[in-house]
Order: structure tokens, then sequence, then C-alpha cells
């Protein structure tokens, strides 16, 4: 997307949001919370996760192999929902709204960096008490799912990365570049739309049958729990895309997911990954965006499951 289109939906958002609407936190917990929400204060903040395991004894889900599912930018714990749905039947499912995400909110210290992320996730597998685990990134979840493989290698079983942030960006997504401008960041935090969000989701999907109203309004409301969009400028300006370096130490057995047709995140660097880390397969698929788990999702999670059970190639 050009400047002059960022510009634009910028200027639309900031004249339709004179008549949007106040969310309050107890309102979006209703709405976006289930029986399998819970919530957790770890060093100071109040996390919303789900763990999930589909069996009545919980001394059986403990033993089983846990998969931890990590979102990206501006998304939720509600992206793996598909993928959640075909793996609780036989795994233990552990997903989080990041700090200044979901219902989650924002640090309370201001911290997001790739390295508080990863102290993020680690204090809250050890709350749970969690040794060892399958560990699955989107995006920006990608990118905090390498870095904790590097950091925790004999507590992560496999790496999958899907559409992963890891390589120095051409281009950003039109709310993230505009979050990076001085003066113009502060009416992204305060004149945002439910406009902004669609010209966004746009993007993000190749297929534009899957952007339904409910899908808008979930993006668009969890950027209103509070806190979550001051948090959000943080987060975008903090060091994301420039330690690409780094991903040549990774040593655990790696799953490279992505969709051919992202914008933003070229399937080139697909390949780059497959290159670097040693230890990898890959599968890219035609005709998706950036979200492979929720654009086909049953292909996508039979490559994932079969790079779990197999550890062989998934042809």
């Amino acid at each position: 997307m050009n400047i002059l289109k960022t510009a634009f939906i910028l200027i639309i958002a900031t004249l339709l949001s004179a008549c949007g609407e106040e969310y309050s936190a107890a309102w979006l917990e209703a709405k976006y919370s289930d029986k399998t929400s819970n919530f957790v204060t770890i060093d100071g903040n109040r996390i919303h996760y789900r763990d999930e395991c589909e069996n009545n004894d919980e001394n059986e889900c403990d033993q089983r192999d846990v998969i931890v599912l990590i979102h990206g930018t501006s998304s939720s714990l509600q992206t793996w929902d598909k993928w959640t749905a075909g793996l609780v039947k036989q795994y233990r499912i552990v997903r989080m709204d990041l700090a200044g995400s979901g219902l989650t909110g924002p640090d309370k210290k201001d911290r997001y960096e790739v390295k508080d992320d990863v102290v993020f996730i680690s204090r809250l597998l050890q709350h749970l008490n969690i040794q060892n685990a399958h560990i699955v990134g989107s995006s920006l979840g990608g990118r905090i799912a390498w870095q904790y493989a590097l950091d925790f290698p004999n507590q992560v079983s496999s790496l999958t990365l899907i559409n992963a942030l890891g390589y120095p960006q051409d281009s950003w997504p039109p709310g993230i570049e505009v979050g990076q401008w001085p003066v113009v960041d502060k009416l992204v935090t305060h004149f945002s739309s439910k406009v902004m969000y669609q010209y966004g989701l746009e993007d993000v999907y190749f297929s534009k049958a899957l952007i339904d109203d409910e899908l808008v309004d979930r993006y668009f409301e969890l950027s209103q729990y509070p806190g979550n969009s001051d948090a959000f400028l943080k987060r975008v300006k903090a060091r994301l895309d420039k330690d690409s370096y780094l991903i040549a130490g990774i040593s655990v057995p790696t799953l490279v997911l992505w969709g051919d047709n992202d914008i933003y995140f070229p399937v080139r660097n697909a390949q780059r990954f497959k290159t670097d880390i040693k230890n990898s397969q890959i599968h890219t698929y035609s005709n998706v965006g950036h979200l492979p788990m929720e654009e086909v999702p049953e292909v996508s999670l039979n490559h994932f499951l079969s790079f779990i059970t197999a550890g062989e190639p998934a042809y």
C-alpha cells in the first residue's frame, strides 16, 4: 500500500471516529471471553489466556504434549480458533493475548520489545507448570517464537513459523506504518475506526470473502480495550526486524508455513528461514495471504501435525 492510500485511510478513520462508541473492559470481556478463558496476574499484568484440553480427566491432559500458539500484532488468541478446534482432542493447547492485545491490556511498565514478550511467555508457562512445548507463532508471534527457541532450546520440542517476522521489512502494513510517524501516531491512537480496520484486513487476507462484519468488529473492538491503542504505538516502535543474523542459531526442528500472496511479508522470506535454519521444512500456499492458519486451516494444520508426529518432511 502506498503512502497516499495510507493517508487516505487515516483521514477517513479520523472523520468517522467522531461518532465512535466507548467500549468498557467489562463489556469487551463479556463478549470475547468464554468458559475456557482464564485470567492470571503475573508481574503486575492481568493476562488473558486459554489452556484447553478436550478430556474429562485432568491428569490425562497434564500428560499430553503441549502446543503454545502466539498471535501477531493487532491480533488476539481468537486467530487460532480453527487450529485449536482441530487439536484439543489430542493435545493440550495454550494460547494467550500478548501484552497490549486482546483482553490482556497494556503492560504496566510499557515493555514491548521481543525480549519482553519472551519473558511474558516464559512466566506464563512457568505458572502453568509447562516444561516443554511445541511453539507456534504467526507474524510478530513468529518473531517471539523463534527468539524463545533461541533462549530456551531445551524447552522447545519444535518451532513453527507462520508468515513470521524475522528479516528487514521493505514496507509495513498501514496501521504499523502510520503508528511509527511522529504526531500522526497520536491520531491513530485517538481516532481509529472500523473503516481503518476494514482496509487493513483487506490487505492481510487474500480472500476478501473471509472478511465479514464479525471479523472486523473483533479486531476493532479489541483494539479499544482500555490501554491497547497506546500500547500498539509503543509496540510498533520496538526493535522488530533488526536481528535476522540470529536466525541461523536456531537449533530446534522448525517448520515454516507461508502464504504466497502476503503483500508485506514476502514469500521469499520463507525460503530465507529455510536456508538459515538447518533443521527445517517449508510449505507455501497459493492464493493465501498473511494468515494460513485462518485462510487454509485444514491443510496448514495437517502439515503441522505431520511435522510434529513424524519428525520427517511432510511432503
